[in-house]
């Protein structure tokens, strides 16, 4: 592990970023410059007051672990999630060539911090054609939407529309495989930073992130490691009852956050 985890709780100061863009100003300013993903993970949980931008502090290093492309002064997302329920659903997003330019166009309906990105990661296509590309905030024929729900209520979770988009060469599609697990572990180190501001043991929260970030770096090939994997979780899920109903703004409800990842680890296999 690449950070001091007691020498950096002890050096925190209660702050509140009511709004995303608040948040994520400190977080470009103070967070994005650190070297290390999991100091990142570590510094952003301590700088959030509330589940919504440890989300952002974890998703942001699982972006920049898995997509090199990403600036570092970047906040980011990756959008693959398309429209099922709509009547009719707005159209998924699909690419055509014409003259050796490549065009996308269509729609994301799930874009985290969909008010403060600078890059989008997105998805085109499907199967064998699958496509991923980086497209930076202000390209022509981008419109993202911002909206607003119940869970993590301060982040804006909005809608990416991309008209005749023009995208330049495809990223590697083999990293992406990785992004999911990748999410979760930062995630839970950013939760595991911000839960020793409410009375969890600092060297318990310091082990469990040691453990996490042993995974990021080397992700589970064997019986032996899938096995630490899924007990890592069950501390992050002890460590999540364990938190005052008092801490956070939404706790009782934003703690989904960290549990709903649980189930997909406990049912994970050795491909």
């Amino acid at each position: 592990m690449t950070v001091d985890y007691a020498r950096a709780l002890k050096s925190y100061s209660p702050i509140t970023f009511a709004d995303e863009l608040t948040y994520s100003a400190a977080w470009l300013q103070h967070i994005g410059p650190l070297t290390s993903r999991v100091e990142k993970a570590v510094q952003g949980g301590l700088l959030s007051d509330r589940m919504a931008w440890v989300f952002v502090a974890g998703y942001q290093c699982a972006l920049r672990h898995t997509f090199s492309e990403l600036p570092e002064d970047s906040m980011a997302a990756f959008a693959v999630s398309e429209d099922r329920k709509g009547k009719p659903p707005l159209p998924g997003v699909k690419s055509r060539q014409e003259d050796g330019v490549v065009y996308v166009s269509g729609y994301k309906t799930w874009v985290a911090c969909c008010a403060s990105l600078s890059h989008l990661v997105i998805k085109s296509d499907r199967g064998a054609q699958a496509r991923y590309y980086c497209i930076e905030r202000g390209t022509p024929g981008l419109t993202l939407t911002s909206k607003y729900g119940s869970f993590l209520a301060e982040m804006s979770q909005g809608v990416a529309k991309l008209d005749e988009v023009v995208v330049a060469k495809a990223l590697d599609p083999s990293v992406v495989g990785h992004f999911g697990l990748r999410e979760t572990l930062y995630i839970y180190m950013a939760f595991c930073a911000w839960a020793g501001k409410f009375g969890a043991p600092s060297e318990l929260c310091s082990s469990i992130i040691g453990r996490l970030a042993a995974l990021a770096d080397h992700p589970p090939q064997d019986e032996s490691t899938l096995a630490e994997l899924k007990a890592v979780d069950d501390a992050v899920q002890t460590l999540r009852a364990e938190i005052p109903s008092s801490a956070a703004t939404h706790w009782e409800q934003d703690q989904r956050l960290i549990a709903m990842y649980s189930p997909g680890i406990q049912r994970r296999e050795l491909n």
